[in-house]
């Protein structure tokens, strides 16, 4: 069992030892530092004697790996635990040929992240044995002058031999390079027979044609693997069209691309839902993805003998089909089921309670929403997004809050959140998605404190502005802010997109209890400390459980129990079961925002090419 905050850490601070005049300038150059560094870690690695990496690496040093160490994500702390780590992982990987960036922002530069704490930072490219990829080092000067490692990362980039078919090994496409030539038919007859999947089986089963789905698909295709997306709605996209009136992305267009296929360069800041969902239909197609629509699953079943799933579905016009994928990866969001709270005397209200995810548009209630009282329990991004909604419409809104919200705006605090790496000026998306994942998770919380501290100052006036209007505020409790909320607990935040003026301004009323809702009457709710709200409507935006539990309801209890619980993060602050190895042989989860599902679609589309190329044993 975690402790209750198992990853605060404390980052350290160096004292600047005194520059003695032997000493050369050019031994502060960046790049100096950099190479002579790199180039003792070559030696190391080549030996395979690690432990002269104490002469290199500080003592509270952390290394996190994606899939270039182990076919998993890890992240390993402390000097003890990462010489164990190589000796037990640096034979069979065989890290090598390891270049410094030449140029570009993540070429070798000075950076100072905190005060007291310089480094030296650069991105460096590498070998293993069976694939090529990308690290990010940061050096610091210890007390006696020496530059070691403090924060290390190695990412997996692309495997020998089977790299995606894209950029430089683009396909032919001409019918000269078709197998059989054009007798067996051409690029469309042969699209017709590959959507049905007349000729193969899927290797992998994907659930769900969100940005999940699509991107898992396009990876798997670009790495030569089949891939069958299947969704219960009627068109792609509308997974977001069918969302409440006002959604619309809570990410700048920057930070959204999807993979291979980038916005274009006058989409707007913030999408609005239906036009995301027209383009996620353009992307299927333009992509060549297989996507079966208005498809249910009706069985599954896993074989471990054969290593392969049966998973029959029933498709648009009736028919059933059965099909035996190797993988079956849950692309249904990074939530799973609604909670859906219960209260004593809920029958007796009179009025209209549902949950947030059946909210689709306040204006299009069948009865004039003038005078009408509605209270939604909840203050995330859903909670303000429906308020702001029903207000729009004419109703009475207050928002019931249990306890403190971070609210961050859109207008300020994201960008700022995004400046230098995601945004016009930023360095190439592949790159920059190397660099931002290249921190542990709890580092990461540790360096958000003075970010998210510029931030509530930028933005002062909106946030006791909220203050005085009763609504509470809330940093974390290590005051980290939005990242740590979002990647342990799904919500807990707030993107500022126009509610806040309107709390502010007392056009939508705040409520706060902390011991939340007691129960109902006929006319309302009864608080916790016997205060009563009396309401028409009342809408639960009380958030979901972990996609576990939408497992466990489209493929069963079986394989729902073979399954660790998904989200927050497991002892070494990695997200559990996403984006990796969950538990159960060839299923996989996988879900978040638009920017996570283009950064670990390439992750876990070459975990499954590994397997498929006998690589990786799982």
């Amino acid at each position: 069992m975690l402790a209750q905050h198992p990853h605060d850490i404390t980052l350290p601070t160096f004292a600047k030892p005194e520059i003695k005049v032997s000493v050369k300038e050019t031994e502060r150059v960046p790049r100096a530092i950099a190479q002579t560094w790199l180039d003792k870690l070559s030696a190391v690695l080549a030996s395979n004697d690690y432990s002269r990496l104490s002469t290199m690496v500080h003592h509270d040093s952390w290394w996190r790996d994606f899939l270039a160490l182990t076919w998993d994500f890890r992240t390993v702390r402390g000097l003890p635990n990462l010489t164990k780590f190589l000796e037990e992982n640096g034979p069979v990987a065989q890290l090598s040929n390891l270049k410094l960036q030449e140029s570009g922002q993540f070429a070798p530069n000075f950076q100072q992240p905190i005060d007291g704490l310089e480094w030296v930072e650069s991105m460096f490219h590498f070998e293993t044995k069976v694939g090529n990829g990308k690290g990010m080092m940061r050096l610091a000067q210890g007390d006696d002058g020496v530059w070691k490692a403090h924060f290390l990362s190695t990412s997996l980039q692309e495997l020998k031999g089977m790299e995606e078919v894209a950029g430089a090994k683009r396909p032919h496409g001409g019918n000269n390079s078709l197998k059989g030539g054009v007798r067996e038919g051409n690029w469309y007859d042969r699209r017709e027979r590959q959507k049905e999947f007349l000729d193969e089986e899927p290797t992998a089963f994907i659930v769900g044609a969100g940005q999940s789905g699509l991107n898992m698909a396009a990876r798997l295709q670009a790495l030569g693997l089949s891939a069958l997306v299947v969704d219960k709605n009627a068109r792609v996209g509308d997974n977001w069209r069918n969302r409440y009136r006002t959604l619309v992305t809570h990410d700048p267009v920057q930070y959204t691309h999807m993979s291979y296929l980038p916005f274009p360069s006058n989409w707007p800041l913030f999408t609005p839902k239906d036009k995301l969902g027209d383009w996620f239909e353009a992307y299927a197609s333009l992509m060549e993805l297989n996507v079966w629509l208005s498809t249910t699953i009706l069985k599954t079943t896993y074989s471990d003998t054969d290593k392969t799933w049966t998973v029959t579905v029933r498709r648009a016009d009736g028919t059933e089909r059965t099909l035996r994928p190797k993988h079956v990866i849950f692309c249904t969001g990074h939530a799973g089921e609604p909670q859906i709270p219960t209260f004593p005397g809920q029958s007796t209200f009179r009025g209209t309670i549902y949950h947030a995810s059946q909210h689709k548009d306040a204006s299009t209630h069948p009865t004039s929403l003038t005078g009408k009282r509605v209270v939604v329990v909840g203050t995330g991004n859903s909670g303000h997004d429906i308020s702001q909604n029903y207000h729009e419409a004419g109703a009475s809104v207050t928002m019931l809050q249990r306890r403190g919200t971070y609210v961050i705006s859109a207008d300020t605090g994201l960008f700022m959140l995004h400046a230098g790496l995601y945004d016009e000026t930023g360095p190439p998306i592949e790159d920059a998605d190397v660099y931002g994942q290249s921190l542990p998770i709890p580092v990461q919380f540790a360096l958000n404190v003075e970010g998210t501290k510029r931030i509530a100052e930028a933005e002062r006036e909106n946030l006791e502005g909220l203050r005085r209007a009763g609504f509470e505020v809330d940093f974390g409790h290590d005051g980290s802010g939005i990242y740590r909320k979002y990647v342990t607990r799904g919500g807990g935040y707030y993107i500022d997109v126009g509610c806040s003026k309107l709390i502010i301004d007392g056009k939508i009323g705040v409520v706060r209890s902390q011991g939340g809702i007691k129960g109902f009457e006929e006319g309302g709710l009864v608080l916790a400390d016997g205060r009563r709200l009396e309401a028409d409507i009342v809408v639960l935006a009380t958030g979901y459980d972990n996609m576990r539990t939408s497992a466990r309801k489209v493929l069963g209890e079986e394989v729902a129990e073979r399954c660790r619980d998904v989200w927050d993060l497991d002892e070494e602050g990695e997200v559990n079961a996403m984006w990796r190895p969950c538990g159960h042989p060839g299923l996989w989860f996988f879900g978040g925002s638009l920017a996570l599902c283009r950064i670990y679609s390439r992750f876990l589309a070459l975990q499954i090419k590994a397997i498929e190329a006998g690589l990786n044993k799982q």
